[in-house]
């Protein structure tokens, strides 16, 4: 055979096994693919893949008899089942849990300023968010207990790690029981800029315990409570109305009330109401339920039973916000 045979075949062998000998692929490190969205299954402008961050985070909760440290997924369970009816859709709980998921971290010492001293949040409604032990639960409950606890674990399961998120940040994500029928901007009732807390028209609350309410009050008991004359009460004048249709100020006497005080000192059940003097009463009639500002929680259960997935409730209610999966 001629030489320049011999020497071209073992060429023509390593050509053949170069494709078996080939290095195997480098590992993926690539973010991962983004679900598929629709309208109605996502309030995220787009997905951003988890951090593979640090284990479920812990809570410190400031409660009557100290402070306790939790799991924060745990402690969630409880705040759910505190704030919002087991009764409600799926889809509702697991917006609260998101909803209240946020609020907790964002009053975090890891992600951001915790609202008390030696503690993260607290169980009171009014300041932080409300919760219920295991024991509250069962005793609440009774024998629907076994039933309950399950939903309402499996509302917070399933959004396990979710967080609102906003201009790099978590969220806060107040929430309210109903709002009558707008939500209301978190800058005319608190001051700063919120720009996802805006008021939001809202229609599916009707069905709140709570969506209207008329107040009686005898003149002297709210001329006391304002601290002015009867006579004084006749002058009541609005003076200016906040975008979610809620009294912003008001004038009594010359002396100028917000909503907010007005709220407080009737001890009214929202900001949101007109009003009529008959005789010797003060008659006020209230729409809605709470501050107004986020979730409206009778308005999610009613977006749910219309067939929104969660987080279409989130992206109405805290429009702008992206879903984050932070652990």
């Amino acid at each position: 055979m001629p030489r320049c045979r011999l020497l071209l075949l073992p060429i023509m062998i390593l050509a053949l096994l170069l494709p078996c000998l080939a290095l195997p692929p480098a590992p993926d490190t690539a973010s991962p693919a983004p679900p598929a969205t629709t309208a109605a299954s996502t309030a995220a402008s787009y997905w951003l893949p988890p951090l593979q961050i640090a284990p479920t985070p812990r809570v410190r909760l400031q409660t009557e008899s100290g402070t306790l440290e939790l799991d924060a997924e745990e402690y969630l369970i409880g705040v759910v089942a505190a704030e919002m009816p087991a009764s409600f859709s799926a889809e509702a709980l697991s917006a609260q849990a998101v909803a209240a998921r946020s609020y907790l971290l964002s009053h975090s010492a890891d992600y951001g300023r915790p609202r008390h001293t030696e503690a993260d949040v607290c169980i009171e409604s009014a300041h932080c968010q409300a919760y219920l032990s295991e024991a509250e639960l069962r005793q609440r409950w009774g024998a629907e207990y076994e039933a309950r606890y399950a939903k309402i674990a499996a509302a917070v399961a399933q959004t396990r790690g979710l967080v609102l998120w906003y201009a790099g940040a978590i969220a806060e994500a107040p929430f309210c029981s109903a709002c009558g029928g707008s939500s209301e901007a978190a800058a005319e009732l608190w001051g700063g800029t919120r720009d996802y807390l805006i008021a939001a028209e809202c229609r599916w609350c009707a069905h709140a315990p709570r969506y209207r309410q008329t107040e009686v009050l005898p003149l002297s008991e709210a001329a006391a409570a304002l601290c002015c004359t009867e006579s004084e009460l006749l002058t009541m004048q609005l003076v200016a109305e906040s975008s979610g249709g809620r009294v912003a100020s008001l004038s009594i006497g010359g002396s100028s009330y917000s909503g907010a005080e007005l709220r407080q000192r009737l001890k009214l059940p929202s900001a949101a109401f007109s009003w009529l003097i008959a005789g010797d009463e003060l008659r006020l009639f209230c729409r809605g339920y709470g501050h107004g500002v986020g979730l409206c929680q009778y308005g999610a259960d009613g977006m749910a039973a219309e067939g929104a997935h969660f987080t279409a409730i989130l992206a109405h209610y805290y429009p702008g916000t992206q879903l984050m999966q932070l652990y």
